[in-house]
């Protein structure tokens, strides 16, 4: 398990506009979900994800997709996007790669995954199946 801290960050809720502050979530497991429209992997992440979205404990977990702004060629048809496919799920807008840089991250999708107490408990690209992170998130949970 890793002792990484999670950096901290206060994105905008593409959906309402409110400031969204990971700090505000310690307490509960966090999975961040980095993603951008472009990308054909994303493309077949995102709907695994929303279905996921709906079915959770908001109790003791919460769930993020956070938008590149960075890495988009055009930032402002991500609503369009979103509203396309029928997305529920929160989506928070980059300030450009900040928050994608500030973890590290390489390569879309990826997501990470936050303990309890803020730590970074994985990080899943690409290539990982979605069950391996709902596995995980059960064991933090459990």
């Amino acid at each position: 398990m890793s002792s990484e801290q999670a950096p901290d960050f206060c994105l905008t809720s593409l959906n309402d506009a409110s400031k969204v502050c990971l700090s505000d979530y310690r307490g509960k497991v966090v999975l961040l979900s980095f993603w951008v429209t472009w990308c054909p992997s994303c493309q077949q992440d995102l709907p695994q994800k929303e279905i996921f979205a709906r079915s959770l404990d908001a109790d003791a977990f919460a769930f993020f997709t956070i938008n590149v702004t960075g890495r988009e060629a055009d930032p402002s048809e991500v609503p369009a996007f979103i509203r396309k496919n029928g997305y529920r799920f929160p989506v928070l807008k980059d300030e450009g790669r900040r928050t994608y840089d500030a973890y590290g991250i390489t390569s879309v999708p990826t997501s990470v995954l936050i303990d309890r107490e803020g730590r970074i408990a994985g990080r899943y690209d690409e290539h990982t199946p979605f069950v391996r992170v709902i596995e995980a998130i059960g064991r933090l949970l459990g």
